[in-house]
């Protein structure tokens, strides 16, 4: 199965991405623990293509694409903004997380949640897929 949406960039669009995930997890019966590492993802690399990317912006729109299965969910992310790879990025160390400073956790967490990150340029598109494996309600 497979859903498209297309959103500004502007922040203001996270409570309307967060009603169409909530739509999704209740059509596909996604569990509520799996739903939430999700909706992490995408509220994290959307922000970061805003901030970053767009340096604000709001002349842009970005696609997201989802694809579910049974064993994973698979979010693409289409955007026009200058080439950048999340999956080579890395973060300075930090030795003490409370003294870090704000933001810059994202693709940690990212990270942390997905179980795959491909990134590719089509064009002047950004394609940033980001697979995260589902556990069964049985096994939450």
């Amino acid at each position: 199965m497979e859903q498209s949406f297309i959103y500004h960039s502007q922040i203001q669009e996270i409570p309307k991405i967060r009603k169409d995930l909530s739509g999704l997890q209740t059509k596909w019966k996604i569990p509520a623990p799996e739903m939430k590492q999700i909706m992490l993802i995408i509220e994290e690399i959307f922000s970061n293509i805003i901030r970053y990317a767009f340096d604000g912006s709001q002349d842009h729109q970005i696609e997201l694409r989802i694809q579910y299965d049974p064993d994973s969910v698979t979010m693409e992310f289409i955007d026009d903004g200058p080439p950048f790879n999340p999956a080579e990025y890395t973060p300075v160390p930090f030795s003490d997380p409370a003294a870090a400073q704000t933001g810059g956790m994202g693709l940690t967490l990212v990270r942390a949640f997905a179980s795959a990150i491909n990134y590719t340029r089509a064009g002047n598109h950004n394609h940033l897929r980001i697979t995260k494996e589902i556990k069964s309600q049985q096994e939450s």
